[in-house]
């Protein structure tokens, strides 16, 4: 009969496997911390020649916590920009029911958008109320997205939002007309 041999090491079970995964997370998380790129770098003396080697590297990722350059650059386009930079613009998600040209523009608007905007040029035709809107987006499921283009030196507030939500709301045929704050992200402007 043979004598079964006690293994070198002995972990003691699911507990003890996740026990020294945690131990080795740990060590992990002390050597990413030491790799902080604003850890000083030893003093080069003066005069002496540094091989290539020897240089010493700048670290391409960004800092931690910082935001990407891409991000920057079109945050500041965006929020920096001047306000009299041109007039707002507010767009609202609209479902109008029962006509066959909201039909053609849905099915087209990602594929023909020329043959989607001639069809909202006839709905708005048809419906004057459309006129002072430009279509800018359709999804298959039948919601249109319209942007309504205030004048000059005139802010998007929640209550000119709303008078205007009003007006596309009167239009027959309109099951909800809301506003898209996802597209114009921004500080809370009630008044």
């Amino acid at each position: 009969m043979s004598k079964r041999r006690p293994s070198p090491i002995h972990v003691g079970g699911p507990l003890g496997i996740a026990g020294i995964a945690l131990l080795g997370s740990a060590v992990g998380l002390v050597f990413v911390a030491n790799d902080d790129p604003d850890t000083p770098q030893p003093a080069i003396q003066q005069g002496s020649v540094v091989s290539p080697v020897e240089a010493p590297k700048t670290d391409p990722r960004p800092p931690i916590g910082s935001i990407g350059v891409e991000q920057v650059q079109a945050a500041s386009t965006s929020k920096d920009a001047p306000a009299a930079s041109g007039p707002a613009e507010v767009t609202f998600i609209v479902r109008l029911k029962g006509r066959p040209e909201i039909d053609t523009i849905c099915r087209n608007y990602k594929r023909d958008r020329d043959t989607a905007l001639d069809a909202f040029d006839d709905l708005a035709a048809d419906i004057p109320a459309l006129k002072e809107f430009k279509l800018v987006g359709a999804s298959y499921s039948g919601e249109i997205s319209l942007a309504y283009t205030l004048p000059a030196g005139v802010d998007a507030t929640r209550g000119r939002i709303e008078e205007i939500r009003t007006r596309i709301l009167s239009i027959d045929g309109v099951a909800y007309a809301d506003p898209d704050f996802v597209a114009h992200p921004g500080e809370d402007k009630r008044k």
